[in-house]
């Protein structure tokens, strides 16, 4: 059936943007604590062919737009691949017709006439661990630091590890020296570099209320998900278009995947039916991961009229 994978791609968004109070059609029992700036960024691109999925979430946008880290999306907009890009600035042009979002210049703002009603997110969710760290330390890379060091609690982190998304070394830097002098966390020299890791991990946890929070490479997982959506898009092409299209895409996520902790993609040679095995083998990990956020073991996701 055609679309099955951005049919599923859309359910993931919707149950992720429902944690933040989206009244949607998929609803999870679990989620990994939300990355806003990587679910704005790919939300357009993925919602494209949902128009009440890109309204509520445009609406989300208009009066929460504050919680967003300019810095980071800015960075994660850049990072993301060009179709995701360019739905993503089309989308903020009309959002800066509705909100003053700092991402966007005000000469850039397109017309629009969304009506776009108030939603507020529940920030006591455990998937919101994120959104009460920024009410605590602010938008910017103090509170992004305290997830990111609570997400690899135990782990020896260098600076070079926080500036991949907007933050500079030095800003990055600084926030490390401030955590370290307060006692949370604790530093080393490890060849020229110095590096970190936390000696408070209670007292943070307690203080954003991240105890029952889960953390997932959202990064990682929206590059895999937008890679099988485009690969889903080239079904019409010529079978040897297909093919090459179908190696290009399992290249270009095989680390992802090692990260999320996937099974290696199958094989894109020819005798293999390596494009249509590509498409399977997407579906059934998106389909797996949804189904254990539903908390269903299998069954998919809990669907909502």
């Amino acid at each position: 059936m055609p679309n099955e994978i951005a049919s599923l791609a859309r359910d993931l968004t919707w149950g992720v943007w429902s944690e933040l109070g989206v009244p949607g059609v998929v609803h999870l029992t679990s989620s990994p604590a939300v990355d806003l700036e990587w679910l704005v960024v790919h939300t357009p691109f993925l919602a494209s062919r949902d128009s009440r999925l890109d309204e509520l979430t445009f609406a989300w946008c208009v009066h929460n737009h504050s919680s967003i880290s300019t810095r980071r999306i800015r960075a994660v907009a850049a990072m993301a691949a060009e179709e995701v890009s360019e739905a993503f600035w089309t989308w903020s042009g009309e959002l800066r017709s509705h909100a003053r979002i700092n991402w966007v210049e005000a000469r850039k703002a397109i017309r629009s006439d969304r009506h776009a009603r108030r939603i507020v997110p529940d920030l006591m969710r455990a998937s919101l661990a994120s959104l009460r760290a920024r009410s605590v330390f602010g938008i910017g890379a103090r509170a992004d630091i305290v997830c990111a060091i609570l997400e690899k609690d135990g782990e020896w982190l260098r600076v070079s590890d926080f500036v991949g998304q907007g933050y500079s070394k030095n800003a990055v830097a600084a926030v490390l020296k401030d955590l370290e002098r307060a006692g949370l966390l604790s530093a080393a020299k490890r060849g020229n570099a110095e590096v970190y890791t936390s000696n408070a991990t209670p007292i943070l946890q307690a203080l954003i209320r991240s105890g029952d929070a889960e953390w997932l490479a959202w990064d990682h997982l929206f590059l895999v998900v937008t890679a099988l959506v485009l690969l889903e898009r080239a079904r019409t092409k010529p079978e040897a278009v297909r093919l090459v299209e179908a190696d290009q895409a399992r290249r270009h996520v095989m680390i992802s995947t090692a990260v999320l902790g996937w099974p290696e993609p199958p094989t894109t040679s020819a005798t293999t039916g390596g494009f249509e095995s590509m498409l399977v083998w997407g579906f059934e990990r998106i389909d797996t991961l949804l189904a254990n956020w539903a908390g269903h073991g299998g069954e998919g996701p809990t669907r909502r009229s």
